[in-house]
């Protein structure tokens, strides 16, 4: 198999604005959002996928750094030529040009780079630093990364992806005819006479209820301004929104952090879609922010489809503008659990929660040394089953090459995780922290439809240790609580 035939995975996961540097003191309250890049990196991999990463978010997620330089590292050690991270270039020839521009706009305040990592650059006061200074450490990346400010963690990740993108190949891209700003995507969404406007009675009553929220919050922020939400980032900020007359916040604009959160679901969803579609090449994992109750998660999940149909009936025209009625369900697509009879303490909770992170990683570098193995050749296990898996031309030879091939994968992770297929078009992957029944476990599930994945999901069993069903995975599921999960899917934006 040509590494060009590589199918390539989008994470909204990785976003910027999910895991924002919060300083030294906190770089530990986002092993949640990292447990689920982890997973969905995990999953990816497993599928014979490579994770394609915008230059924003390479250059600004610190959450996707912390995991890149992991999965790397782990890469180093035991195969280099493996390479599971690939760059969306968009308007730059390399990831240096891409990073400059990027540095240019944080200190250019007719078009500003909003920085989740590096909030010293948009306002250098507020930490103590000197302006001056802080822009001319911002006029090269070198010089960036001796800024004493930066912090030893922060250096190092920018300076893994730096070295790994420097000469990586950018992925071919095939961008639609025409890209839509943000800002008329969002205001557009409102319009009672755009398809959506005019599909929203035929939604059902929780669709129709969110609508009405979003609308009139994104009303009060102005629909004759919208340049405002191209910098989504200001909808995070206890700022004065631009252009309103009293100078309130976003916040208080719409009436409480609820209806905010909506509006950010929705926002966020809108943004990812357009960078997806600019690649074009790419199948996307849509998820919501994390939380505990998937009940309230499921209002910001609807928020997410909303915003999935607006972009598609937007963008690509006769496509539909309603939702499934199904679209959302109630499952969620990433969950972290910690066993509940323990009665651990919080301490004990985090310790649980690194050593999900720890699993992570040896299972990433026991699965990239399968996937380098031999080269992406037929004569590759790995890549062989997943060749028979592409070629079937039936549900039954489909399902057979599924099986083998997660059997594969599963006899390669050994006890650090399971995977497997668990009706209809979905598969879970199960992350434990100390075992099959260890005290704290993630999970990942991934309903894939066939146009985008494979031919057939609803295989059964691969094997008695990585099959779970009865009262044992019963008893340990009703054992456990939650420390967060989200919703989302597996979606082609242009199909």
């Amino acid at each position: 198999m040509a590494y060009d035939d590589t199918r390539f995975q989008y994470l909204e996961s990785i976003d910027s604005t999910r895991t924002a540097w919060g300083g030294p003191e906190r770089r530990d309250e986002g092993l949640s959002e990292e447990l689920q890049i982890f997973t969905e990196v995990l999953m990816t991999l497993a599928l014979g996928r490579d994770v394609v990463v915008p230059q924003s978010y390479a250059f600004d997620s610190f959450g996707f750094q912390r995991v890149a330089a992991t999965v790397l590292r782990a890469r180093d050690s035991t195969t280099a030529g493996e390479h599971p991270f690939r760059p969306h270039l968009f308007g730059a020839r390399s990831y240096e040009e891409a990073v400059a521009g990027i540095l240019a706009r944080t200190v250019d305040p007719a078009n500003p780079f909003l920085s989740c990592l590096l909030p010293e650059l948009n306002d250098p006061a507020a930490y103590g630093l000197d302006p001056g200074e802080v822009r001319e450490q911002a006029a090269g990346f070198d010089r960036l990364l001796n800024a004493e400010w930066l912090g030893a963690e922060r250096a190092d990740g920018l300076a893994v992806v730096r070295d790994e993108f420097r000469h990586l190949p950018r992925v071919a891209a095939r961008p639609p005819a025409r890209l839509y700003t943000l800002g008329e995507l969002v205001v557009s969404a409102v319009d009672e006479t755009s398809p959506m406007g005019r599909a929203v009675a035929d939604l059902s009553e929780p669709y129709r209820e969110v609508h009405a929220t979003l609308a009139a919050a994104i009303r009060r922020l102005g629909t004759d301004r919208p340049q405002a939400f191209h910098h989504r980032s200001r909808l995070r900020l206890s700022r004065p929104w631009p252009g309103d007359p009293a100078g309130r916040t976003p916040e208080e604009i719409v009436g409480g952090p609820e209806v905010l959160g909506m509006v950010v679901e929705f926002v966020d969803t809108l943004y990812n879609l357009i960078v997806v579609d600019s690649i074009g090449v790419a199948d996307t994992t849509l998820s919501t922010g994390l939380g505990r109750d998937s009940s309230r998660l499921a209002v910001r999940a609807i928020a997410q489809e909303l915003a999935l149909a607006q972009y598609r009936t937007r963008s690509h025209p006769g496509d539909r503008a309603v939702p499934a009625a199904d679209d959302t369900g109630t499952g969620p697509l990433f969950e972290v659990k910690v066993d509940a009879a323990a009665g651990l303490t919080d301490e004990r909770v985090h310790a649980r929660m690194a050593a999900l992170r720890t699993a992570a990683a040896d299972a990433i570098g026991a699965l990239l040394q399968a996937r380098a193995e031999r080269g992406r050749s037929a004569k590759s296990p790995f890549w062989q089953g997943l060749e028979r898996l592409r070629a079937a031309e039936d549900p039954l030879s489909a399902r057979k090459a599924l099986d083998a091939h997660l059997a594969r994968v599963a006899a390669v992770l050994g006890d650090r995780t399971g995977l497997a297929p668990i009706g209809g078009l979905a598969i879970e992957l199960v992350l434990t922290a100390a075992g099959a029944v260890g005290p704290a476990l993630a999970t990942e599930v991934w309903k894939l439809p066939g146009l985008v994945g494979y031919p057939a999901m609803a295989a059964g069993a691969v094997g008695n240790v990585l099959y779970r069903k009865g009262k044992d995975s019963v008893a340990r599921r009703l054992s456990t609580r939650r420390l967060a999960c989200a919703l989302g899917r597996i979606v082609d934006v242009r199909s």
